[in-house]
């Protein structure tokens, strides 16, 4: 194909209206300086052209895959060394267009250390870090469990409280998930209930779901016997049934 000067002038107002990438000066010169390898710096490009010109702030492996000569097993790799190199965050936002929290890849990590490198005060660690981005990604799935329980998007102040229980270092993901269950059975649906569960098995030292149950247990039995009534009701409870807590949705 013969190019002619209208042609020329097509194809640069094609390229340059497709849009612009910016990627900080500070992160090519000191990339190395993170402990970051080429295919991690080259990943984290292709994350900032998804958020800046896609418009895309949780890229699968799979659209990455599109501009990457790197197949999908590599890339999601590649993303869990960034996260557990803590240069790359996976935490949920509220998406104001479709209405619904979602996971967004956060960059904050990356900046905070470079930033660091530039003021002469960060060493890159030498030891490997603990993998957060497995809690990282249960915390934003957790998230969406309250607001589907909820049947709505959570306020400022129970996102905040959702939060505080996510940061506390005695509460795993499956206690919160069992609180939250509970307060459905319950019929109880609301974060003072919830947090009165959390505050207990605070104060008994209870760590995990089993030892939850065992307290339960233990509670139970020193709970007087009541009377059975004359035409004790048969079958199974339905309601326990219809609010049985889907945690996988």
């Amino acid at each position: 194909m013969v190019f002619t000067g209208n042609n020329y002038e097509l194809l640069t107002t094609a390229m340059l209206e497709c849009g612009s990438l910016v990627i900080p000066d500070m992160l090519l010169k000191f990339y190395t300086r993170l402990g970051l390898t080429e295919l991690e710096m080259m990943v984290l490009i292709h994350l900032f052209h998804w958020r800046q010109v896609e418009q895309e702030r949780f890229p699968t492996p799979e659209k990455l895959r599109q501009y990457m000569s790197l197949d999908e097993e590599e890339i999601k790799n590649l993303i869990a060394s960034l996260i557990e190199k803590k240069l790359l965050a996976v935490e949920p936002y509220y998406n104001h267009v479709l209405g619904r929290w979602q996971n967004t890849f956060s960059f904050a990590p990356l900046w905070t250390k470079l930033t660091r490198i530039a003021l002469g005060n960060y060493n890159p660690p030498t030891e490997t870090q603990p993998d957060t981005g497995a809690m990282t990604i249960k915390q934003g799935e957790l998230y969406r469990i309250f607001e589907k329980e909820f049947g709505r998007p959570l306020s400022p102040l129970e996102s905040d409280q959702l939060r505080e229980w996510c940061q506390n270092d005695h509460l795993s993901i499956e206690l919160l998930q069992e609180a939250l269950r509970r307060a459905v059975l319950r019929g109880a649906l609301n974060f003072r209930y919830i947090d009165s569960i959390l505050r207990d098995w605070l104060r008994h030292n209870i760590r995990n779901v089993s030892q939850a149950t065992a307290y339960d247990e233990q509670k139970n039995k020193k709970k007087p016997r009541r009377a059975k009534p004359e035409n004790p009701p048969t079958g199974r409870d339905k309601y326990r049934d219809l609010y049985r807590l889907n945690l996988e949705g």
